[in-house]
């Protein structure tokens, strides 16, 4: 018969050895993802095959460019093109779909801005509207939603002699409230960056001034929020299609144009295509393929390659991506990213 000490020894023995069983225990799971995560990280699965659910793509709208070829010359920070995605995703754009409810809805917008007689029918989706003792006009696509919106401040000498354009914060606010006031500034808009650019009237033109105290007006550009942490491009490199200007006057006088041309996405309506390589589209820019967005310098040296959303100044059926080349002198190009076999000739 074991004596009290025994016991004893064999107790302690029992809960050491039992101690160091159960913290083995509870670390084979940790050890199990470890290994499972240094396996992944050395043999990463390969990624799903791209889904081409909406079949063959219409090519991107890019504006017609009359300007010469530059020559290219590449100096990135790795001395190399990057190594890029080879697989993306495409966007379907929502589209209004009955014509007579998209016009009845615009009619009570534009009453909002002081519209108040029946438009004139341009198109078939194209109406023109404007008010009879004032010199202002809208536009308005009714399948995109899309306007523009002029009032002839050259008819006004007040508006070229008051320097009181609004400054920056208080300019991004009104058109923010601009456009809320219409029913057309969705979370992807509103939470998206604003640029800011003061004018001065010259003639009837109006051209950019760094002073906000001798500018007659102040333009507004609005972004769309990064998707998918990328960035949106636009046709115009340093403007957007939604852009509002204000002058220094107030009242009915107070907005002197408003551009909105805005592709609502349909967040759980995206297909995965794959990509031309970088490479390519590297090559299809020195072979004069791209749209140059903004370009100052006849010789341009590339500097940074990514992939962003293309933001057309144009209604567009898909939200696509494409290369983009920025370079030196605020030089910007695109290039399309979608392989060109799924693209429609």
């Amino acid at each position: 018969m074991a004596t009290l000490t025994e016991v004893s020894v064999i107790s302690r023995k029992i809960i050491k050895y039992g101690a160091i069983g159960m913290v083995i225990i509870a670390l084979i799971p940790l050890g199990v993802r470890i290994t499972k995560s240094i396996y992944l990280q050395l043999n990463p699965p390969p990624p799903p095959p791209p889904t081409l659910a909406y079949g063959k793509l219409p090519k991107l709208i890019f504006p017609v460019s009359t300007e010469s070829q530059p020559t290219y010359k590449l100096e990135t920070i790795q001395g190399t093109l990057p190594v890029l995605s080879n697989t993306g995703r495409v966007y379907v754009v929502g589209i209004n779909k009955s014509r007579l409810l998209a016009l009845d809805r615009i009619r009570d917008k534009m009453h909002s801005l002081g519209f108040l007689t029946e438009p004139q029918e341009l198109d078939d989706r194209t109406y023109r509207f404007t008010q009879a003792n004032f010199p202002v006009e809208s536009i308005v696509n009714i399948i995109s939603g899309g306007f523009a919106y002029r009032y002839d401040w050259t008819t006004n000498s007040l508006t070229a002699t008051t320097y009181n354009a609004p400054t920056a914060v208080r300019a991004i606010a009104e058109a923010k409230t601009f456009l809320l006031n219409l029913g057309l500034l969705p979370d992807d808009l509103g939470g998206g960056t604003a640029k800011t650019l003061y004018l001065i009237a010259t003639g009837s033109a109006m051209v950019p001034i760094d002073s906000q105290y001798q500018a007659n007006f102040t333009r507004v550009d609005l972004y769309r929020a990064d998707k998918d942490e990328m960035k949106f491009v636009t046709t115009g490199g340093d403007t957007s299609p939604v852009s509002v200007v204000f002058s220094g006057l107030e009242g009915n006088k107070r907005v002197v144009a408003a551009n909105y041309q805005y592709s609502p996405i349909l967040d759980d309506g995206f297909a995965t295509y794959p990509l031309r390589s970088v490479e390519a589209a590297w090559q299809e820019l020195n072979q004069g393929g791209a749209y140059i967005a903004k370009r100052t310098v006849p010789e341009v040296v590339i500097r940074r390659v990514y992939i962003a959303y293309y933001e057309s100044s144009d209604p567009q059926e898909f939200i696509q991506p494409v290369y983009v080349f920025e370079g030196d002198g605020g030089f910007l190009a695109y290039v399309h990213a979608i392989d060109p076999g799924n693209v429609q000739e």
